[in-house]
């Protein structure tokens, strides 16, 4: 097998995991998408940070050519900007309804 075919073979590989390590969490957000409570454990910042991670290894990947480098932030920055967003549309009543208080 020549090298640049083992390297692209491990590339993907690790985009591979890195998408199936992320996928129990966008199934429970899209789970739990109208109930606040099922969502307590998401952690908006962490999924800034997640968005962020992405956006970086994609200049990376730019900078050296290499597509599975950034092949991951492909998927998971939607899902991190998904995930931002119907959290916060699930805790916007309850905040709502704590201010009013």
């Amino acid at each position: 097998m020549p090298v640049s075919l083992f390297v692209e073979l491990v590339g993907f590989l690790a985009s591979a995991v890195s998408l199936v390590l992320w996928w129990p969490q966008a199934v429970r957000v899209w789970r739990f998408r109208h109930d606040p409570s099922g969502l307590g454990g998401v952690s908006v910042s962490t999924q800034v940070l997640l968005l962020a991670n992405a956006a970086l290894w994609a200049v990376y990947a730019l900078l050296t050519e290499s597509f599975w480098v950034g092949a991951p932030g492909l998927v998971n920055a939607p899902l991190a900007v998904g995930t931002i967003a119907l959290v916060r549309r699930a805790r916007l009543p309850r905040a709502y309804e704590e201010a009013v208080r």
